[in-house]
């Protein structure tokens, strides 16, 4: 891609950034979810309760194969529904649905309840401890520096874009009628570096992030299978999007 052409090797020492998350990623929950899905709307409500935690980065990714239903997901993606199917491969299956959560890459939870979706996150952590590199993101004086430290084995370095807040109407399909509000929309997701075990720092431009108000980005640190499909998440970070 053209925009990655600008990427630097050096990382600007920020004292005082203008964006940062508030406190370190404990665990990453994907939903995949569909506004042409009529059992999705009380899924991403619970996301926006995820988000709340704090300590817990929240995505959604919205699937494109639900589309045929008379309404077309106005946040959907083929990318977003390989990524799903890729997940599913992950875990030895064929078989997708909605709504779907996965927690830190490697585990499939009923979106039910926020507090099924912590319960999987804390009994991560009991198992296998935290997120287990520091992944750090700053935005200042026009520049995205992101961080990733030392550990053991390979990774890829993952920008992901999200529209912090929407309400859609929805006028068609199983949900006519509703208004839902959607939280963390994925937009575009990058691959901006290959991580192999050592610190890694990669700069970006802001520009286009800041001229965006209401969005958001987020760092994934995160291993591939034998097959190349998506697996553990050992690393993230979050940088909110400027208040509307």
């Amino acid at each position: 891609m053209t925009k990655l052409s600008v990427l630097a090797a050096s990382l600007l020492i920020l004292s005082s950034p203008a964006w940062a998350q508030d406190a370190p990623i404990k665990g990453v929950v994907e939903l995949f979810t569909s506004q042409s899905c009529s059992s999705c709307p009380p899924a991403d409500k619970v996301l926006g309760e995820v988000i709340k935690r704090g300590d817990v980065l929240a995505l959604a990714f919205h699937v494109d194969y639900w589309n045929y239903l008379d309404w077309k997901d106005t946040f959907s993606d083929a990318a977003f529904t390989k990524r799903q199917y890729d997940y599913a491969a992950s875990f030895g299956s064929s078989q997708v649905y909605t709504p779907q959560m996965i927690v830190n890459g490697k585990q499939s939870v009923k979106a039910g309840s926020p507090e099924s979706v912590f319960a999987a996150i804390d009994e991560m952590d009991k198992k296998s401890g935290p997120l287990p590199v520091a992944v750090s993101a700053t935005i200042d004086n026009g520049h995205l520096s992101i961080s990733a430290g030392a550990g053991s084995g390979d990774a890829n370095l993952v920008l992901v874009i999200f529209e912090a807040k929407e309400s859609v109407d929805i006028l068609r399909g199983e949900n006519s009628g509703k208004t839902v509000e959607y939280r963390n929309a994925v937009t575009e997701v990058r691959t901006i570096g290959m991580w192999k075990g050592g610190l890694l720092k990669v700069e970006l431009p802001a520009k286009e992030y800041m001229e965006k108000k209401g969005y958001g980005c987020a760092v994934l640190l995160q291993r591939q299978t034998a097959n190349g499909t998506p697996g553990e998440i050992i690393g993230a970070a979050l940088i909110s999007g400027l208040e509307s």
